[in-house]
């Protein structure tokens, strides 16, 4: 108590010289500005002495009084008191944003560490176990640890211990000795309370921001899981319900049942590349680029696939010079178009398929092919900021993967993939440019 004294009194005999210096300087300042002040009230009126003059000193040396004074007490702290809680750099080192960008396993012991250098302890501690899955934790590692019921705020090895009271349950900080081993003063415990109430509010903030990330994830797993019997998989599943349905009628000859067969392997290998994508929608796209028949591959696509009976297709073929793509890639992304199609016109409506040759903004001719709906279309701001994102959609039953994956093959082949809709309700056109053969290896 003896040394607590000693350096309370000797820091407040410090501070004293501050206000002694300060009133100095405001003596000053206030005898300066009375002589500016006098000198040209004089000069306007020819009056000798003027109380206006004596005012305008006064008020000069009053409002830079405080500030000084403040500014000289700062000054010698960090001269002789190097030690002391800064608060601004606690609250600029508690409150860094980074801290929730940390892994989760890594968010106490970063905090401990900040807490530890803004407060000058020898080591700092954490102690979570009274709340649900809590621990103890404390920086350096080394820091002694202290019996589960010691917090009535003493302890042999400890300075201080500050409650951090939350709705799952009670957590306590530990401050160690300080680094010069002075002792605590008044002011600088009300300084370590607020630094525990704000570095309590920085945890949880962390903490939150980690669960929020958390169950985004799991929203999105759960989406993908729960959507995927109305996205591509309930197509092919329906497509090799159907195909069974006919193979067990016994009404069909050799050569049907070869088709029914050579159909059904097109379904399943489709099904197997889906999961694949699904599996990982940024794993890299791998191509064969060999040349391509585009109106071919498109005339086929549509032939063999098991159309709803209320879709119709309508097409436009301009013939088109061979491109330089992966027929299986590429089919998978016509396919996906055309699902998109059928599921926005809820499995009933008109389809219509363009070929066309165009040039693109570097004047290259690129194959372009444009599929129409009649479906739910898209509004401006979605065709802007989110078409193509993954788990984007504009469909109440989508998933938001089929275009993401699509337009990552199509960038691979070195196109482009981009959509048109006049609105909600006014059906979409989906264009896909993809470079010539002649273009890329003529």
């Amino acid at each position: 108590m003896s040394r607590l004294r000693l350096i309370f009194s000797f820091r407040r005999l410090v501070h004293s010289f501050a206000y002694f210096g300060a009133t100095l300087a405001a003596i000053a300042v206030f005898v300066l500005v009375l002589m500016l002040a006098e000198s040209a009230v004089y000069l306007v009126t020819g009056l000798p002495v003027s109380v206006w003059a004596m005012v305008i000193a006064a008020i000069a040396a009053a409002f830079g009084f405080a500030p000084l004074v403040q500014s000289m007490q700062r000054a010698l702290d960090r001269l002789f008191f190097r030690h002391q809680l800064d608060m601004l750099a606690a609250i600029r080192q508690l409150g860094a944003g980074d801290l929730a960008q940390l892994p989760l396993q890594d968010i106490e012991s970063a905090l401990l560490e900040r807490i530890y250098n803004v407060s000058h302890r020898r080591y700092v501690a954490l102690d979570e176990r009274n709340r649900p899955d809590g621990e103890w934790y404390a920086f350096p590692a080394n820091a002694p640890m202290i019996d589960e019921q010691a917090h009535d705020g003493r302890h042999e090895t400890y300075d201080l211990c500050l409650e951090l009271p939350d709705a799952t349950g009670e957590a306590y900080l530990w401050l160690g000795p300080r680094l010069d081993s002075w002792p605590m003063d008044s002011e600088e415990r009300a300084s370590l309370e607020s630094l525990a109430k704000f570095a309590a509010m920085s945890l949880e903030h962390a903490r939150l921001t980690h669960q929020q990330a958390e169950a985004a994830r799991l929203d999105s797993l759960s989406r993908v899981t729960k959507q995927l019997h109305s996205h591509d998989l309930k197509n092919r599943l329906h497509d090799l319900s159907f195909l069974a349905h006919h193979l067990g009628s016994g009404k069909l000859d050799e050569e049907d049942v070869a088709r029914m067969l050579t159909a059904i392997k097109k379904v399943t290998g489709r099904m197997q590349t889906l999961m694949q994508r699904m599996n990982d929608p940024n794993a890299p796209v791998d191509l064969t680029i060999t040349p391509i028949d585009l109106v071919a591959l498109l005339q086929r696509s549509v032939r063999d696939r098991l159309w709803p009976e209320s879709i119709t297709i309508t097409d436009n073929y301009q013939l088109l010079p061979a491109v330089a793509g992966d027929n299986d890639q590429l089919q998978g992304v016509f396919e996906n178009l055309y699902d998109n199609g059928v599921q926005s016109m809820q499995r009933q409506g008109r389809i219509h398929i363009e070929t066309r040759l165009v040039k693109n903004s570097a004047n290259e001719e690129m194959a372009e092919v444009r599929i129409s709906d009649q479906g739910c279309g898209m509004t401006p701001e979605f065709l802007k900021n989110r078409l193509f994102r993954l788990f984007a959609t504009s469909k109440s039953n989508g998933l938001g993967v089929g275009l993401y994956l699509s337009r990552r093959i199509v960038t691979a082949h070195g196109g482009m993939i981009t959509a048109q809709s006049e609105g909600v309700g006014k059906g979409s056109t989906f264009i896909v440019q993809l470079p010539l053969w002649q273009d890329k290896h003529g």
